[in-house]
């Protein structure tokens, strides 16, 4: 069905894995990738048995080394604004999927590759990662959301060092900044990925995707609007069966079991 990414589904973990499929190409980006990753969004957006989506790349080479140069061959300014505006619809998808969303990052994550990973909630990477903005290189920038999403992540003047300087960081380097969450060992890396993915898979899915849907909105405007969005998602989970489930476990001292009703 699709030729450039491959879609592994858990439901019975209520987790997936889209996973980027270029190998040859260090699982770098383009048009059809573009396609096929907004398409295979959609299918997990309105799949209610998936309730986390990990995303990486083929092999334990590259999670994406970023946009196929090859794109680039003859392009016009318009074309190129056009690219530009598809990669932002693009992550600007992930961002706000139901879903969590994980980044694995098994490899190099660099430009674009890094971009579709500051779009994802969470990024963990291999110890042998190395992640960055580096199209300034090649006298480009970073232009999938790069430039508003890391000053977001890591501030403003660490942001303007790891763009303007192309800078490439090692995992460690990158825990360090807050552009990663979490370095595990390469040996243990799925593992480490699946459990994570697995903890946040137990919990409520109405509560996690308004929980996300607070922080990612109410941090973009003024407070007393992000308080009034917090205020009526609390008062929708009211409406749900999950969290009178959720009460009733810890009185009980049980595990809950939600349903996402």
């Amino acid at each position: 069905m699709y030729k450039t990414i491959l879609l592994k589904k858990e439901p019975e973990h209520k987790i997936a894995w889209l996973v980027l499929n270029r190998p040859d190409k260090m699982n770098a980006i383009n048009s059809q990738l573009m396609d096929e990753m907004y398409r295979v969004l959609q299918e997990i957006e309105d799949d209610k048995e998936i309730w986390v989506l990990i995303v990486r790349g083929t092999g334990e080479k590259a999670f994406s080394a970023g946009a196929d140069l090859t794109w680039f061959e003859g392009i016009t300014p318009t074309h190129a604004r056009d690219l530009a505006s598809k990669g932002h619809t693009l992550f600007t998808q992930i961002e706000k999927l139901r879903q969590p969303v994980i980044a694995a990052i098994n490899g190099y994550a660099l430009g674009g590759g890094c971009e579709i990973a500051l779009a994802c909630d969470f990024r963990i990477a291999a110890e042998r990662a190395k992640i960055g903005l580096t199209e300034v290189n090649l006298s480009l920038l970073p232009a999938g959301g790069g430039t508003q999403r890391l000053p977001r992540i890591i501030g403003i003047a660490k942001a303007k060092e790891a763009i303007m300087f192309g800078r490439r960081y090692t995992a460690k380097e990158a825990l360090e900044l807050g552009l990663v969450h979490k370095v595990v060992p390469d040996g243990s890396f799925e593992e480490e990925v699946r459990s994570f993915a697995l903890k946040l898979a137990s919990q409520s899915p109405i509560a996690v995707k308004l929980a996300k849907q607070c922080i990612n909105q109410g941090t973009q405007v003024p407070l007393d609007v992000g308080l009034e969005l917090e205020a009526q998602a609390f008062g929708t989970l009211f409406s749900t069966k999950d969290i009178f489930e959720g009460i009733a476990a810890f009185l009980q001292k049980r595990k809950p079991k939600y349903s996402g009703e």
